[in-house]
């Protein structure tokens, strides 16, 4: 029999290389005691630790305008987190602190769909679509 976290244990550590920040936004607006406008709150961090974020292109068949089929390719990345991480939730932003990519660092991802489910989960399993990146070079 499968020991779900053994296995779990083994994917962090060979697949997790990377470290990130979630951030939610907190929805509600606060007021600016110095200027007296109100602003949005500061966004509220979900999940800081361990992932490992990998490329993943999809192949989308639809019927163009002359009904002919078109296949697009779309770019996205999955992220993958530990069990333990909290439910992530559409429009949430991933921040990339610490990667093994340099080039990675400091890009900013949006979470465009509900994470995956399993009936033996041994990770979370999220999808994402690039933000932006670095401006500071």
């Amino acid at each position: 029999m499968l020991d779900q976290l053994g296995v779990s244990r083994v994917l962090e550590r060979h697949m997790m290389h990377d470290w990130v920040k979630v951030s939610r936004a907190a929805g509600e607006e606060v007021l600016d005691p110095d200027t007296g406008v109100l602003a949005p709150a500061a966004p509220l961090v979900v999940y800081e630790g361990r992932a490992g974020l990998y490329p993943q292109q999809e192949k989308i068949r639809s019927r163009g305008r002359t009904g002919a089929r078109v296949e697009e390719v779309r770019a996205g990345y999955k992220l993958i987190l530990p069990l333990a991480a909290p439910e992530l939730e559409d429009l949430d932003t991933v921040l990339v602190v610490r990667s093994v990519d340099e080039q990675a660092r400091g890009r900013t991802y949006e979470v465009t769909t509900l994470g995956e489910v399993s009936s033996f989960p041994v990770i979370r399993t999220v999808w994402l679509e690039q933000h932006n990146r670095r401006t500071d070079g």
